[in-house]
Parts: C-alpha cells; sequence; structure tokens
C-alpha cells in the first residue's frame, strides 16, 4: 500500500492510496474460499463450489467486504505513519474501478487537530499574579457563617424579613437571562443584610416565601468583575437565634479549641489558605490566556461544531426539550474556542515536552492526601489507588506540573493586596 501525503489548510489533509491487486489478491481468495464452506448451493458439497460459480455469484460481495477494509487500513496506516490525530472519518472520492485483478487507487480527505506554530512562551513574558491577605472583616464573615451552623433555628411560615435566611437553589444567569452551565448550587444559605445581600439586594428578597422564584443582581466589587446576575427558588424562610461568640463557643466548635481567640486564628488561616487556592487558580488561568492569545489558533470548524451539538445535547438532558439551539450556540461559541484551543494547545505541550506523571509523582501526591487522615494510611492511600479515583488524581498532578513548566519561563510581577480589592473574601466566594 503506497500512500502520499498532501497538506491543505493546517488542519487538511489529503491521501493519495494506491494498493496493488497482488497485496490485496490473497486476503480475497481467503475471504472466498471461506464463504464457499459457508453457502448452501443445489448440487454441491459445502466448500466443493467450483470457483468460477463463486466469482460469478459471490465476488461483488467479497469485494465489497474487501475495499471496506483496505480503505480502513488505509485510513489508520495514514493517521500512524504521519503522526496525525483525525478529527473526522474522512471522505473518499476518485476511486477507480474496483474488480477481480485490478489495482485500487483512491483519494481520501481528512481533517486531524491542526499543527500550529505555538506562542513563544520560552523567550520569557510578563505576568502578573494578584495575591490576596484576609481581613478582619472576611474572619468576621466566616465566624458568622460558623454562628448559623450552631444557631437555634425555626422555619418562618410567613414572608422574610431582614435578618432572616433563605434556604434555596441558586442558578447563576448570563447577561441576557440564560442559565450558564454548571452554575447550579442546591441547598444554599443566604442572609438577607448580610454583606452583598444587604442594601438593594437586601430589599429585594424581604417578603419573600417558600415556593418563590426571586432574581436579584449583585452589583461587581471590583473594577475588572462584572455583576452577577442570580435566580434563586426559594425552599424555606428561617429566623435564627445565634450563639455568642465566646469560649464556650469555640469549645463546640471543637475540643481543639480553648479559647475564641484561637479559633479566630484557625478561622483567618482557614480563609487564607482558600483565599490562596483561588489566587492560584487564577493564576493558572491567566497562564492558559497568555498561551492561548499568544498562539491564536484557529479552530477547525468540526471541533466547533462537535464541542456545540455536545454541549445542546446536555442543555436539552438537563432542561427538557425546552432549549433555543441557536442561542447556545451563539452564547458559547467564544468560550469554546478559548476551551479547544487550550485542549490542543495543551496537548502539545504535554507531547513536546514530555510531561508525564511517574509512580513516585502519584505516590507524592497520595502522601499528601492522607497526611492529614485519621487512621491507617496505607489503607486510605490504597483507596485513593482505585481507579474510582486515580485518574483525576493524576490529571490533578499533569495539570500542575503544566501551569509551572509555563510559568518557569514567565517574568512574575507580585501585586499584593487585602481581599478588599476583590469585593472581601466573602464576596469572592458567593
Amino acid at each position: 500500500m503506497d500512500i502520499k501525503i498532501e497538506v491543505g489548510k493546517p488542519h487538511e489533509r489529503t491521501f493519495k492510496v494506491h494498493v496493488d491487486w497482488a497485496e490485496m489478491e490473497p486476503d480475497f481468495e481467503k475471504k472466498l474460499t471461506k464463504l464457499n464452506k459457508q453457502v448452501k448451493r443445489p448440487g454441491f458439497r459445502p466448500g466443493k463450489i467450483p470457483r468460477k460459480i463463486m466469482l460469478q455469484a459471490y465476488a461483488p460481495s467479497v469485494l465489497a467486504d474487501l475495499l471496506d477494509e483496505t480503505v480502513q487500513a488505509a485510513y489508520y496506516k495514514g493517521i500512524i505513519d504521519n503522526k496525525l490525530s483525525p478529527i473526522d472519518q474522512g471522505r473518499i472520492d476518485d476511486m477507480s474501478e474496483f474488480d477481480v485483478g485490478r489495482d485500487l487507487e483512491f483519494t481520501m480527505h481528512l481533517q486531524v487537530e491542526p499543527d500550529f506554530k505555538m506562542f513563544d512562551y520560552k523567550s520569557g513574558f510578563k505576568i502578573t499574579k494578584n495575591e490576596y491577605s484576609a481581613t478582619e472583616e472576611d474572619v468576621k464573615h466566616a465566624l458568622s457563617h460558623l454562628q448559623e451552623r450552631y444557631a437555634e433555628g425555626e422555619t418562618r411560615d410567613g414572608a422574610a424579613v431582614d435578618g432572616d435566611l433563605l434556604k434555596g437553589d441558586l442558578q447563576y444567569l448570563d447577561m441576557e437571562g440564560m442559565p450558564i452551565e454548571g452554575s447550579h448550587v442546591e441547598d444554599r444559605y443566604i442572609k438577607i443584610g448580610d454583606g452583598v445581600f444587604g442594601g438593594k439586594v437586601g430589599e429585594k428578597l424581604i417578603g419573600s416565601k417558600a415556593g418563590d422564584e426571586v432574581t436579584f443582581d449583585i452589583p461587581a466589587q471590583t473594577k475588572e468583575s462584572e455583576d452577577l446576575h442570580i435566580k434563586m427558588k426559594v425552599k424555606s424562610v428561617e429566623t435564627h437565634t445565634l450563639p455568642e461568640l465566646n469560649d464556650e463557643f469555640a469549645k463546640m466548635v471543637s475540643p481543639e479549641f480553648e479559647t475564641m481567640a484561637a479559633l479566630k486564628d484557625s478561622t483567618r488561616d482557614d480563609v487564607q489558605k482558600q483565599l490562596d487556592y483561588d489566587v492560584a487558580r487564577a493564576f493558572d488561568q491567566a497562564l492558559a490566556n497568555k498561551l492561548v492569545e499568544g498562539t491564536k489558533l484557529s479552530v477547525p470548524d468540526v471541533m466547533l461544531e462537535d464541542y456545540l451539538n455536545k454541549l445542546v445535547e446536555r442543555f436539552r438532558q438537563e432542561r427538557g426539550a425546552d432549549v433555543d439551539e441557536e442561542e447556545v450556540r451563539k452564547q458559547n461559541k467564544e468560550r469554546a474556542e478559548w476551551e479547544l484551543s487550550w485542549y490542543l494547545i495543551r496537548k502539545k505541550l504535554i507531547a513536546t515536552e514530555k510531561l508525564e506523571v511517574t509512580e513516585a509523582d502519584v505516590d507524592e501526591k497520595l502522601n499528601e492526601l492522607v497526611a492529614q487522615m485519621p487512621g491507617d494510611k496505607e489503607k486510605m492511600k490504597a483507596l485513593y489507588r482505585d481507579k474510582q479515583y486515580l485518574p483525576q488524581i493524576k490529571e490533578d498532578i499533569l495539570e500542575k506540573k503544566i501551569f509551572s513548566h509555563i510559568a518557569s519561563f514567565a517574568k512574575i510581577k507580585v501585586k499584593k493586596s487585602t481581599s478588599k480589592e476583590i469585593g472581601g473574601y466573602h464576596a469572592h466566594a458567593h
């Protein structure tokens, strides 16, 4: 089998295929012989039908089967020999007349993951990393949530008043009022008048009753952020009597806290850890954005269409048949292009830099995961090695290696400030 490859656009390849009959003949004869033993023909025992009769009666079906196998073999040989990642099954044209004793020629048009020149991140690039420290307001807010957990509460039958808690499901919306995929939060408590739920937002929430749907906007907390649009399905209205923040409360939370001061210090540490985690994720996102914007990759239409088709189907499963397909495509096209671009860049990074997850990497990660757990740590590690958990653990390790590699070439400007710059940790967390 001879395959000549031609390159069209970055994501298009054409195979010019020639296969000698001598190469296909053994398979043809094998198929014909096998068929001879299977068919029943009056006057002949199985396997004893004359070749001339077999050719006249069954050659077309055997050739059709052989043709299908040969085309598939050409497809796989072409992509393996040329190290291609196909994104469709290919299209055949210019096929020669195929018959016993004749060579076969055809052209296969194929779309593949595009070859592209990546942003030259190794030459160095500038990027800003924002770091935030927890404030007293953050600690106060976190402690108030602890108070809520230990509060004595009762359900209010009537409408909510300032200071009440609403329990319900939150759905974040885009600017057109369409639900944002993956942003549905169930059984969330919000306190009317607390933080971002005060002011005009609180005024909209006052008067809510169980079964109501209330839509409200949380104004952007910084210049870089945007307003949040939220629809809440209210399940219950509760009024709580909060415990006092004193040493007894600290011991109620955990015996390890002898005093309220100890609980407050621990709470500050927890808030700071969450802020640091959010900062790390935001920085990884900024690194990915840098490569996507710098590479300016053109995503093949077939990849984009496949992504959006699956997204539409997911929306349809979540919401039933009432889905505006065109609107879903329109709203998610930009995001789809970004995610597919990052997928291709990430894949190329892994291949070119030979990034991989070793057994030592996995063991180190498992030791980290079980370090703070009580009980038999080896049993816990064995549990994490289960096929249910291990793939995600390996993916997390690989993700960290990818971003560490990119960051090693960055000129990072660290901008330190308090969480007030993002509207306070409590606003950021919502």
